[in-house]
């Protein structure tokens, strides 16, 4: 009579092998892991949250120490505090409510942005990476993708789902970058939430001037990071000799160049004074870019975040 081998009555079951990496997701390159980041202002709303708030509350980020007839709340008191007090007034602590704050990333997907396949790379990795930072803060996230308009197929709702970093890396993993102009940034200004927030701004930033601060100004009400794309390919990449084709990736325009060394040098002294007045305009304004230059550079960003 035969036996049929089930679960655990196999001489020769063997245990599944796991490595210890299977447990520990630091140890997994592939994984993300959230990046904390610091407001340089004090959110407002009712919405609870991980950062310090405006107004005063009974529970959160501990502030001061104020007179009981200022804030009438007896459970509050501190008897030791008290208890120092010459004149026997009676002190109650006061703490900063902490509150929530809407992350959105604005997209820039217009046709100079499909070189490299930047969008399916990196700037995917970096969304997806800000999705999950904002989820695990408690914060909500919007990512908008911007073409000749909001491209509803590469945008995904405020939400603070689980799971919701994949989501945005399969939109902009899948979406192609096309058409010409700023049009799309402009309308996901206009749907951004009311309330300050966090908006990070991802484009090559390679329109007119007076383009970026029209934009910048539609988004005065926000706290905007820049997130500046650049490839070293067209700088760096450049040969000393030979023939090279050009091509305007917004309106599909291409030319044959003969690459010499003077050329060559123009054209990088051209690409160096346009990152030198882009950064002056940002400086204007009060801003500090991030650099998304071939790889995103995870230690630099957690180091801007958390400077605020």
């Amino acid at each position: 009579m035969k036996r049929h081998a089930g679960a655990g009555t196999s001489s020769e079951a063997r245990p599944v092998e796991r490595r210890p990496d299977d447990f520990n997701p630091d140890l997994r390159p592939d994984v993300l892991r959230p990046l904390p980041y610091r407001l340089r202002w004090r959110p407002e709303g009712i919405f609870p949250g991980a950062h310090p708030g405006r107004g005063e509350g009974s529970e959160g980020e501990f502030r001061r120490h104020v007179s009981l007839l200022r804030q009438p709340d007896p459970r509050r008191i501190d008897l030791r505090v008290s208890l120092r007090d010459p004149h026997g007034e009676l002190h109650v602590r006061q703490f900063a409510p902490r509150r929530s704050v809407p992350v959105a990333a604005l997209v820039d997907l217009s046709g100079s942005m499909r070189f490299g396949e930047a969008v399916a790379g990196r700037v995917a990795e970096l969304a997806a990476l800000l999705a999950l930072s904002a989820v695990r803060s408690g914060d909500n996230f919007v990512l908008l993708g911007c073409d000749a308009g909001v491209n509803e197929a590469a945008s995904l709702p405020l939400s603070r789902r689980r799971g919701l970093e994949e989501e945005v890396r399969q939109c902009l993993g899948a979406a192609q970058p096309r058409g010409t102009g700023t049009a799309g940034l402009f309308e996901a200004a206009g749907r951004l939430p009311g309330r300050r927030s966090l908006v990070f701004l991802v484009s090559d930033f390679l329109m007119p001037t007076g383009e970026i601060e029209r934009l910048l100004d539609a988004l005065w009400r926000h706290d905007v990071i820049p997130v500046v794309v650049r490839d070293g390919a067209v700088e760096e990449g450049l040969p000393h000799w030979g023939l090279i084709e050009l091509g305007d990736l917004e309106t599909g325009a291409a030319r044959l160049v003969f690459m010499r060394p003077s050329l060559r040098a123009r054209w990088l002294r051209a690409a160096r004074e346009r990152e030198a007045a882009l950064a002056a305009l940002f400086a204007r304004r009060g801003l500090r870019p991030v650099d998304l230059k071939d790889a995103l550079d995870t230690d630099a960003l957690a180091q801007r975040l958390m400077e605020g």
